[in-house]
């Protein structure tokens, strides 16, 4: 209960962890940092929040690192014998051994309150006579060297570890040069960890190194463009609608041009159709052409029939099945919708052989 209230003061802090910058630390690994105390009080606490939990074993949030006076409670296993009190200042701590999973942020707690937090960041170094350098190319390739330091002429073979356990052979990472480089896929949830280069058949220990999870996963910093350091590829969870930058510009010209591409298609669209219905009139003219044997009349611009103008007709062609009697004055009457009147009729008793309207 009492890491807990200790813990939470270090959430509420007005000042480190509510504007106040932390102070930015970087060492090799292998060295050591002195973690000076600014808080006062009879009773100080140091909380750790860690970079790469995943590599670090722990879980990311603010976690007790050390007590002082000490107390009942045992010190973090990833800080154990390498954390001791340091006689310059009350409070301050001495870090030895670092490590890249080593790297975060250290903050000292008192009863006045806390103090600007401390930044570490663990890069390079030499550790346990070897050390790692990193490539990478893209976000999915990203190549890990190991080498003794100081190098030495005479060959060597190396072994690497993924969270204490041997790699073996992945099919997302590929070893060469006698184990002393090895190829990975850093996108994949599988390669986040603590990766370890060790001397085969050595019994010391090795050189740590830590591959973080996407950007977009954790909201982890971006890896630093020096080796070694922690990978991140680009975001994979983000959302298309949140980002700005080349990828907006991009979505306008692609917009753009396949809204005119639509408004051509219809219009073109529309003009085949018209073509369509207007080929079918001129057939269906023709065929009623060559039933009744006579062209259609010549009609003027203002007495051409509409489209869907209804006329009647008496047909002048006898029609099969009709015997033709000779000598018979045939009659026929046109008449149409359009003409605006119809000529008088003739005086009774006249004689009329055809009335054409």
């Amino acid at each position: 209960m009492g890491s807990a209230v200790w813990v939470l003061l270090a959430l509420l802090a007005p000042g480190p962890l509510r504007g106040s910058p932390p102070q930015l630390e970087v060492r090799g690994a292998g060295g050591q940092i002195l973690l000076p105390c600014g808080a006062s009080g009879s009773r100080l606490r140091w909380v750790w929040s860690p970079r790469y939990p995943k590599c670090a074993g722990v879980p990311g949030d603010l976690l007790e690192i050390a007590r002082l006076p000490p107390g009942p409670e045992p010190p973090l296993a990833q800080f154990r014998g390498r954390l001791d009190p340091h006689p310059s200042a009350l409070g301050s701590l001495l870090l030895r051994d670092l490590g890249m999973s080593d790297s975060g942020t250290f903050l000292c707690l008192g009863e006045s309150g806390a103090q600007p937090p401390i930044r570490l960041e663990v890069t390079g170094g030499c550790r346990n006579n070897l050390t790692v350098s990193s490539n990478q190319t893209s976000p999915s390739a990203l190549t890990l060297r190991c080498q003794r330091c100081p190098p030495l002429a005479a060959p060597a073979s190396f072994r690497w570890f993924l969270d204490s356990r041997p790699l073996g052979n992945r099919r997302w990472a590929t070893k060469r040069e006698q184990g002393a480089t090895v190829r990975l896929d850093p996108s994949r949830r599988a390669a986040v960890g603590r990766w370890e280069c060790r001397l085969l058949h050595a019994s010391s220990g090795g050189f740590e190194f830590c591959v973080a999870p996407p950007l977009g996963a954790t909201g982890s910093p971006p890896p630093h463009t020096h080796a070694p350091a922690c990978p991140t590829a680009p975001p994979a969870g983000s959302d298309p609608a949140s980002v700005t930058g080349p990828g907006s510009e991009w979505g306008i010209w692609v917009a753009v041009p396949a809204a005119v591409l639509v408004v051509i298609g219809a219009g073109l669209g529309a003009w085949r159709l018209w073509r369509q219905r207007r080929g079918r009139n001129r057939r269906n003219r023709n065929k009623r052409e060559n039933e009744t044997g006579a062209a259609g009349p010549n009609l003027s611009p203002l007495e051409e029939p509409r489209l869907g103008a209804k006329s009647t007709e008496r047909r002048l062609v006898p029609q099969r099945g009709e015997s033709k009697v000779p000598g018979t004055l045939l009659y026929a009457e046109v008449q149409h919708p359009l003409v605006a009147c119809a000529p008088p009729p003739p005086p009774h008793g006249a004689t009329v052989y055809a009335t054409i309207f």
